[in-house]
């Protein structure tokens, strides 16, 4: 098999035309049903209402938060003809399904016992839509979802039977807009260039959607009751949480910078930690995220990474 590119090339490739990474770490649990949508409405935060009609819309970024508002999983909705597919993390299909079966009374729906073999594609960059629409002309099941703020980027579900023929066309829509295929270490370089946090890395079932900065991204304030939205709602409308997480960047690069390092304020009093870092190709220093204080977590604040005489850095709403 060939090798991927540099991460700054597939970086680059994302910002102009696009990057397909497929991403085997990720697995797809079923749902169906006549009541299939509006049953999940009631347990995700973001707003499902009258979705999921046209096979060639949107995927969904969603949370599943527990009644104490703490998230337990984030997958990514996409409708496909009768049913509905979560694309997940593979080592969380077997307790999102178990919850999903303690919520499930009298709705006509159903949760398949497990995660059915998919070949899953995530896509970045504004060239994306021709890339989706090959990908469904193979076979697959295809959302638009933008989770980097670069214009475009989805989804692509391709079902073990038609998963080298998508592959084929995957490949071949991307060489047409100039794209290129990348494989995890570029997703990585990307993800934080853009801030784009990750369940399990950045934040975790002990963590809120405020504290994870996904308020914004996937939750909706407008919509009906869902499983654990009041104590959500009722971080919201207190305006603040104790701590948040947040975008960095270093002002140069130098030792001690590693996830889990301890950060500091100018001061030298604790504020938190460094939860995900790398060498960033475009600017060329090191950005990530970082779980602080309140009161460090503004854009602008300047902090220290590290312990004592480590490097200085400073919180942004985007890295790059």
């Amino acid at each position: 098999m060939p090798s991927s590119p540099l991460p700054e090339l597939q970086v680059e490739a994302a910002r102009r035309a696009v990057l397909a990474i497929p991403s085997p770490e990720l697995a797809g649990l079923v749902v169906t049903g006549v009541d299939r949508v509006s049953w999940l409405n009631g347990l995700v935060t973001c707003d499902l209402a009258g979705w999921g009609a046209d096979p060639a819309g949107e995927a969904r970024y969603a949370l599943l938060v527990a009644r104490s508002g703490r998230v337990l999983a984030d997958p990514i909705l996409i409708a496909d003809g009768e049913r509905v597919i979560a694309a997940l993390a593979a080592s969380l299909v077997d307790r999102l399904r178990e919850h999903l079966d303690h919520y499930l009374v009298m709705e006509d729906a159903e949760v398949a016992p497990g995660a059915e073999a998919f070949e899953i594609w995530m896509v970045h960059g504004p060239a994306s839509p021709g890339v989706l629409s090959a990908a469904r002309r193979a076979g697959a099941a295809a959302g638009s979802l933008d989770r980097t703020g670069l214009g475009g980027g989805g989804i692509i579900l391709a079902p073990v039977a038609q998963a080298s023929a998508v592959r084929a066309a995957i490949e071949s829509a991307v060489r047409e807009v100039g794209g290129l295929v990348g494989d995890a270490a570029g997703w990585e370089a990307l993800r934080l260039e853009r801030g784009v946090a990750r369940f399990g890395v950045d934040f975790d079932e002990k963590t809120y959607p405020q504290e994870a900065s996904l308020e914004k991204a996937a939750v909706s304030f407008n919509k009906g009751c869902y499983l654990g939205q009041e104590v959500v709602c009722m971080l919201e409308m207190r305006g603040h949480v104790k701590r948040k997480l947040v975008s960095i960047v270093l002002d140069a690069t130098g030792a001690g910078e590693r996830p889990g390092a301890a950060v500091a304020d100018e001061t030298g009093a604790a504020v938190g930690e460094i939860t995900s870092l790398a060498l960033s190709p475009t600017l060329g220093v090191p950005v990530g995220f970082a779980m602080l204080k309140r009161a460090q977590a503004v854009e602008g604040a300047r902090i220290v990474v590290g312990g004592a005489g480590g490097a200085n850095a400073t919180v942004v709403a985007r890295p790059a």
